[in-house]
C-alpha cells in the first residue's frame, strides 16, 4: 500500500452518506460501472480513504460491503483511527458539539470524517450534506468551511479528477 505522505495528489475523505447516497440514487453501479471502476482506482491509489468510524457504517450496506470484499479494497479504503484523530474529535466537538445530535440524526463517524483530512495536506471531503451555514447545528460542510477544507459532492469528485464518461 502507498503511503499517504507520499502523494502529491489529492485525497477524499469519505463520508458514509456519500458513497451510500451514490450507490443507492445517484449512481447504480449497474448503470455508472465506469464511475464505480475510477472509485476502485482511487481507493486502491490510496487516495479515496474512509475513516475506520464511516467505513464501518457504510459496510452495514450490504450490497456496499460485497463491492468491498468483491474487490477486496478494504485494506486500501479504511482508515485506522489513531491518537491525534481522537484528539482532532475532541477538539472539533468541543467547538461544534451539536454536531452529534442524535435528535437530528446525526452520524457519530461525521467529525471523523473532517478528523481524516485533518490528519494530512491536500485532502478534500467529500459529502452530500448541504451547507446549512448554521455553526450552532452544524453539518460536515459548515465545519469544513469553518476550518478551510474543501468540501464537495461525489460529482465533485468527478469534476476534480476530469473524468470523462461517454
Amino acid at each position: 500500500m502507498n503511503s499517504l505522505f507520499n502523494q502529491n495528489q489529492i485525497i477524499y475523505s469519505l463520508d458514509a452518506s456519500s458513497l451510500i447516497a451514490a450507490y443507492r440514487s445517484l449512481y447504480p453501479m449497474d448503470n455508472f460501472r465506469a464511475l464505480w471502476q475510477e472509485f476502485e482506482k482511487l481507493i486502491r491509489s490510496d487516495r479515496l480513504k474512509m475513516s475506520e468510524f464511516a467505513f464501518e457504517e457504510t459496510m452495514r450496506d450490504k450490497v456496499l460491503d460485497e463491492w468491498c470484499c468483491e474487490k477486496s479494497l478494504k485494506s486500501y479504503f479504511e482508515l485506522k483511527i489513531d491518537d491525534s484523530d481522537q484528539k482532532t474529535v475532541r477538539s472539533i466537538l468541543s467547538k461544534y458539539p451539536e454536531m452529534l445530535n442524535i435528535k437530528k440524526g446525526t452520524s457519530g463517524a461525521d467529525p471523523w470524517v473532517i478528523a481524516l483530512a485533518m490528519r494530512f495536506q491536500n485532502v478534500v471531503v467529500v459529502t452530500e450534506e448541504k451547507l446549512t451555514g448554521n455553526l450552532q447545528y452544524p453539518r460536515i460542510p459548515d465545519v469544513c468551511k469553518a476550518s478551510n477544507i474543501e468540501c464537495v459532492t461525489v460529482s465533485g469528485i468527478v469534476r476534480k479528477e476530469n473524468w470523462i464518461f461517454e
